[in-house]
């Protein structure tokens, strides 16, 4: 094998002897010719010899009166010779050559796995923010320092990894659940009631209970006790002197309560209408991004999305991209309202106000709706029946 891609290295000369063969063969190998590859054709002794060595051969010939004629000529001497007839071929061979060691400088594929409650979106947009997108040069990534800044963005992310092999990126993320820090409550405190309600629930996580369920309390009353007195058991033993506990309370009590809101929509609202849009293109090429057209900055109030189509080739996202943004402009026009779309208007807002007083563990059990219209406006009136945390923190002094 290795014999064989010498000879093409090195180039060679298929002859044929036409005369006394034996004889020829005789006086070269006393000679130091080098001859490989002997065959027969038409009945007549061929063989192999270097390039440069066939010349050498002519006053053998004249002494032993044969004749050579050439069979064939082969190897990469011989090949080259060719191409330098097609300069073409030569420069489209160098063309693609540099064109490969370009392509091969730059990232053409960006996997993210590991995402089970983290949207791939949202962890890509944060990767592309610290240098991992499709289309960057391999010599401007780094992918420990990526790693540690995706990490450092993304707190939900308890291990980030970007592996790098060939032209492709891998990130690995493994997601974590935030240990809840411990509230450090140093002070005294109790928790009382915020308002008048009928308890439900009741979960003290630090303190005492002092209500029963069921129980109506008024606004200010004791609800979880932070500094209180050991209760004795009345049917064991008494004790000699009873403990004292001085702490704070937290915890929550959920309590049935009445509310009322009292909400209004105007009839006259200003609004936002499209005047005008304008279409813009963008391309996107190994990251860098170029405008198709001039245009100056938008004013006033606008609107934009933007819709992205990206190459592909066999499936696989190429770093090519066309980016169409949309930009509208709006003018804020005023509008009337009709008595339903009234009705809905005061309804968001009623929505609004209860969800800004009840928090996020509140929630209403019954409501009774009241609509006024006057004077172009609706005045909304509800009588709500709720369920809701009523304890508040109250810190007590010791000064």
């Amino acid at each position: 094998m290795l014999e064989r891609a010498y000879h093409w290295l090195s180039g060679y000369v298929e002859f044929q002897v036409e005369g006394d063969g034996a004889r020829f063969f005789t006086v070269a190998a006393k000679r130091g010719m080098a001859f490989w590859g002997f065959t027969r054709a038409e009945g007549r002794a061929a063989a192999r010899v270097r390039p440069g060595r066939y010349r050498a051969l002519r006053p053998l010939c004249r002494r032993c009166g044969v004749r050579l004629r050439v069979r064939k000529r082969g190897g990469l001497p011989f090949r080259l010779r060719q191409l330098r007839k097609r300069p073409g071929l030569l420069a489209g061979a160098a063309l693609a050559a540099g064109l490969f060691w370009f392509l091969s400088g730059f990232v053409w594929g960006v996997e993210f796995t590991g995402c089970e409650r983290t949207p791939v979106n949202q962890l890509a947009q944060c990767a592309r923010k610290n240098g991992v997108y499709l289309g960057v040069r391999k010599r401007e990534l780094a992918p420990r320092s990526a790693a540690n800044a995706i990490l450092n963005d993304m707190p939900q992310l308890s291990w980030v990894s970007v592996n790098t092999g060939g032209c492709f990126v891998q990130v690995a993320v493994k997601e974590g659940t935030a240990k809840p820090e411990p509230e450090k409550s140093r002070e005294l405190s109790n928790m009382v009631a915020a308002r008048e309600g009928e308890v439900v629930h009741i979960e003290a996580q630090q303190g005492r209970p002092e209500v029963k369920l069921g129980q109506v309390v008024v606004k200010g009353q004791l609800l979880i006790a932070g500094l209180y007195q050991e209760v004795p058991d009345p049917y064991g033993p008494q004790p000699d002197k009873l403990y004292q506990v001085a702490g704070a309370a937290r915890g929550k009590v959920i309590a049935e309560t009445y509310r009322e809101f009292t909400v209004q929509a105007e009839g006259a609202v200003q609004e936002p209408q499209e005047v005008g849009r304008e279409v813009r293109l963008w391309a996107e090429a190994f990251g860098l991004r170029l405008p198709l057209g001039l245009w100056s900055r938008p004013e006033g109030e606008v609107r934009t999305w933007r819709e992205e189509s990206r190459a592909t080739l066999l499936g696989v996202e190429l770093p090519l991209a066309l980016e169409r943004e949309t930009v509208v402009r709006l003018e804020r026009r005023e509008r009337t309202l009709t008595k339903e779309q009234l009705k809905t208007a005061a309804l968001l807002k009623l929505r609004e106000a209860q969800r800004a007083a009840l928090g996020e563990e509140g929630s209403v059990l019954h409501e009774t709706l009241d609509f006024t219209f006057a004077e172009g406006r609706c005045i909304l009136s509800a009588q709500c029946r709720c369920r809701e945390n009523i304890g508040e923190v109250q810190v007590i002094s010791t000064n």
